[in-house]
Order: structure tokens, then sequence, then C-alpha cells
């Protein structure tokens, strides 16, 4: 009897567990099928003004059509990106919480600030890799230089009168290439700092900067009143192939370029996260979709894996590194 009594006891174990299985398997399924029920909502760390909003705005409406729910782009800016970065590490991993990250927020502010309350390599489900873009030194179409060698070579040659650069945050990319550059070749042109690289690009064209930190967009937002005087890069780039490379001038520059990636909050039901990342392929794999981001804003659509981009954010991790520690001596300073 008591034999008998135990194999009930663990034949009722084996079937409730048995149950609880069935039932996660079937709302892990169910979760699929009915998602998205709600508006997505993608988070842009930058300003409304920026590239990286229009970039969001423009996949936000291609994800409408294939996922036929409203997808929604918020922008959260602050701390160089970080703000809206932290904000989404913070969110629920439900897939209706999406941020669109940056080389900012993933690789620069950690390796600058230790407590920003979320480990980027830890805290998100990388979705793709989505945009990228050399940073370009631009001018005044007016500017006594062509090259950005040659600016180098006018502030040497008038040490009276002062020049200003910027590229948006201190922390941005385009910022730390530019002040890296300028102190590499030990001329004084001084960091002036904005919420992002419209707002930079805004000031060289009202002359408070003799040159702004940005990408080859700059040259379609402001036309002819602009030049491209050298590109942070290995290469020159396809459409703009007569911009020369820093290296190129003979000055010593960092060639990282800017970047972003769709991610999520970590933990996302895996039928969630394969919906959405198939939604993201197809946008950022349509020729079409690619074309439009280049000829309207010249940023390039580049997709790639979740592995290419942890990849990409160990290896700007330790070209940044020293940079980094450059620009924590100047703030002690």
């Amino acid at each position: 009897m008591i034999f008998i009594n135990l194999l009930i006891k663990n034949s009722f174990r084996i079937i409730g567990k048995l149950l609880f299985s069935i039932s996660i398997l079937y709302s892990s399924i169910s979760l699929a099928d009915d998602y998205p029920n709600k508006p997505i909502t993608i988070i842009e760390p930058w300003g409304a003004q920026s590239w990286g909003f229009l970039q969001a705005q423009e996949l936000a409406k291609e994800l409408e059509k294939i996922l036929d729910q409203r997808v929604l782009v918020q922008a959260k800016p602050g701390g160089a990106s970080s703000l809206g970065t932290k904000f989404v590490a913070d969110s629920d991993p439900d897939g209706y919480t999406l941020l669109h990250a940056w080389i900012a927020g993933l690789v620069i502010v950690p390796l600058n600030k230790d407590d920003l309350g979320y480990n980027p390599t830890k805290a998100f489900d990388i979705i793709s890799h989505f945009t990228e873009s050399p940073v370009v030194a631009v001018s005044r179409s007016d500017a006594p230089w062509n090259t950005l060698a040659e600016m180098v070579e006018y502030v040497r040659a008038n040490p009276d009168k002062k020049f200003a650069f910027s590229g948006g945050p201190a922390l941005s990319i385009h910022s730390i290439s530019g002040a890296e550059v300028f102190e590499r070749e030990n001329v004084p042109v001084k960091g002036i700092f904005y919420d992002d690289a419209a707002a930079a690009g805004a000031a060289m064209l009202a002359g408070d900067t003799a040159v702004a930190m940005d990408g080859f967009g700059s040259l379609r937002r402001y036309g002819d009143k602009v030049k491209a005087i050298g590109v942070f890069s290995t290469k020159r780039y396809p459409g703009f192939e007569d911009v020369l490379t820093v290296s190129e001038q003979g000055l010593d520059g960092p060639t990282v370029r800017s970047w972003s990636a769709m991610v999520a909050p970590n933990g996302m039901p895996d039928s969630v996260k394969k919906k959405i990342s198939e939604a993201i392929d197809q946008v950022l794999s349509n020729k079409d979709f690619q074309q439009r981001i280049y000829e309207n804003m010249q940023w390039f659509v580049t997709p790639s894996s979740a592995d290419d981009v942890q990849k990409l954010i160990a290896s700007d991790t330790e070209q940044m590194r020293g940079a980094i520690a450059r620009v924590k001596a100047r703030q002690n300073n």
C-alpha cells in the first residue's frame, strides 16, 4: 500500500511538471502569435533633429508595414546617448521597447564612466548593426583652407587668433576625433560642445567654430555653404572620392567610425526576438531602403549579425581606450 501511494504521488509530480512545461511552451507560442498587439517604441538617444532620429523614423515606417502595428520613435537625449540607452536597459524585455543604440552609449561613455547603471555587453539583446558613417571634418565654403592639414597649418601661422571645433557632445566619436587630431598635431583648437552634431554644424555655419566634426550628411544638410576637408577613415568613401583621409593629408587622427545598432533589453522571449529580428532584417536588407538612407542622409545601412556587433564593440573599446583616458585627463585639469 505504501508503495502504491508513493507511486501515485510521483505520478502526480511528473504530470504536474509536464503540464507546467506544456503551459510555458503554449504561452511562448501564443506570445509570438500575438506579438505585437500594441505599439512598439524605438528610443532614439539623440535629439529629434539628429541623423539617428531620422534613421529611426525611416525604419519605423517600414516596420509598421511588416508588423501591421504602429511603431513610434521617441527621442531621449542626454549624457552623450547614455540616458536613452539606460532607459531601454531598464525596460521590460517584452519586445515593445527597442533602442537605436550608438557607439557613444555602448563604447565611449562606458569607458569614461563606471557607474552608468547598465553593462553595455550584458544589458541588451543585439538584433542587428544598422548604420555607419565616418567622421568628416566640415568647414564653411569661404574658409581659407580646403583640407584639414591646411587648417592645421593656418592655425600655426596665426597664433594670435582663436580657433574652435565641435562635434556635438564631448563624448561623441566626432568630438573625440577632433580633440585627438588637434592634440596630436599640437595646435590650439578649442573644443566647444553641443547636444548633437546638428547643433555643432549650425555653430560652424554661424562662425562660432572653424570646423565641425560630423558626417557626409552635413554636405546635404548645408549644401554649397560648406565643404568637406577631411575624413577620419582608412579609406575614401564611395560618392566622396575627392575627400582625402586624414592620413593621406599626413595627419595622425583616429579612424573609428560612427555607427549604430538595433538592440532590445536583455531577456526577450526567443519567439519575440525572432519575430522582431526577422522584421528588422527584412527592412535593413532592402536595397531601396538602403539607397533612401544614403541619398537623404549620406549614411550607409550596414546590417550584420549580433556576433559581429559584439566584436565591433570589443574592437572599438580597445581602440578608444587611450583616447578616453586623455579625455579624462583633460576633464581633471
